[in-house]
């Protein structure tokens, strides 16, 4: 069996999921800022990070991600969070799960609200992602 090799599926899922939110109506989706940490501005923010776990076969691979929404206004907090949980599991032409490297999406946990001692309103959850790798050779 040859090697095989995986991408950075957190920084596709940050692209993708940017891109997605951008092209949204939503006052509170158009302008909040996708990443690996919370931005120390006073934009909306979605927050993605790798957790513990997964493992993969071939080549199909399965990560976990915690998926934190910071907004100041708590029913922003909840609509963003909806919206991204939706949009992270769409399927199909224009949606996230469509191969390239993604392969499926499911909530795994959450929404719920959580803790931010900073004033901010905050929403977690955890997506449970396949992604793609490709053979070394």
């Amino acid at each position: 069996m040859d090697g095989i090799i995986y991408s950075d599926f957190l920084a596709a899922l940050i692209r993708r999921m940017s891109a997605m939110l951008a092209a949204r109506n939503e006052p509170f989706a158009r302008t909040a800022q996708v990443s690996n940490r919370k931005p120390s501005g006073d934009r909306n923010a979605v927050v993605l990070t790798v957790s513990p776990g997964g493992g993969g076969t071939d080549t199909l691979r399965t990560g976990y991600v915690t998926v934190d929404v910071y907004t100041r206004d708590e029913g922003d907090a909840v609509d963003l969070m909806n919206l991204v949980t939706a949009l992270a599991t769409s399927r199909g032409a224009g949606g996230m799960v469509d191969g390239k490297p993604f392969t499926r999406a499911e909530l795994n946990g959450g929404p719920n609200p959580d803790f931010a001692a900073d004033g901010w309103f905050k929403q977690t959850a955890e997506l449970e992602v396949g992604h793609r790798g490709r053979n070394l050779v």
